[in-house]
């Protein structure tokens, strides 16, 4: 196992054809087909290096297996918290990445709706010294032209990452909810 949250654990695999992945396990009843199909839809068709993409999800009795792209780093919350003393050059790196990677999220009318630190996964290209971020887990995201609908309306997200104003319900779920700080 290399990770687990409040709907899943992930793990490690081989797959032939594909090499190294990792497998989200989750329980039926955590896993919302709507939802997840507009993460397939964003994922799937993704040329973009800072979204996770997403292979298939396939039900096995009682529990969901996603299987997606595999990062060979921690993630973004574990890099703050281990306080290390990272370069300018390589902070404003990973920032440029996160806002290219909603940028493109956002141009396709999708709305992430739970960024944080445990959800931005670092990948390290064999032999690049480079980190690449991977914006991960779209099990809340939604498309923006569902925003009047009051599924949308429904507050969604992790509260110490919640903008006040989605937290006081004075913003609606729009894309401005992804990026505010």
């Amino acid at each position: 196992m290399i990770g687990k949250g409040a709907f899943g654990r992930v793990y490690q695999v081989s797959r032939p054809g594909i090499g190294v992945i990792a497998a989200k396990v989750m329980k039926e009843e955590d896993f919302n087909m709507k939802e997840w199909q507009v993460g397939f839809k964003l994922a799937r068709g993704n040329t973009n290096p800072f979204i996770l993409k997403q292979h298939s999800a396939t039900m096995y009795g009682t529990q969901t297996v996603i299987l997606m792209e595999f990062a060979n780093m921690k993630n973004l919350d574990y890099l703050i918290q281990s306080k290390q003393d990272l370069p300018i050059p390589v902070i404003r790196a990973i920032m440029r990445q996160l806002l290219e990677g909603l940028r493109l999220m956002h141009e396709k009318g999708i709305i992430h709706r739970d960024i944080k630190g445990q959800n931005i996964l670092l990948h390290s290209p064999p032999g690049s010294g480079l980190i690449v971020l991977k914006i991960a887990d779209f099990g809340l995201i939604k498309e923006q032209k569902d925003i009047l609908q009051s599924t949308m309306m429904t507050v969604a997200g992790t509260v110490p990452f919640m903008s006040p104003e989605l937290f006081m319900g004075t913003e609606d779920g729009e894309a401005k909810a992804d990026t505010k700080v």
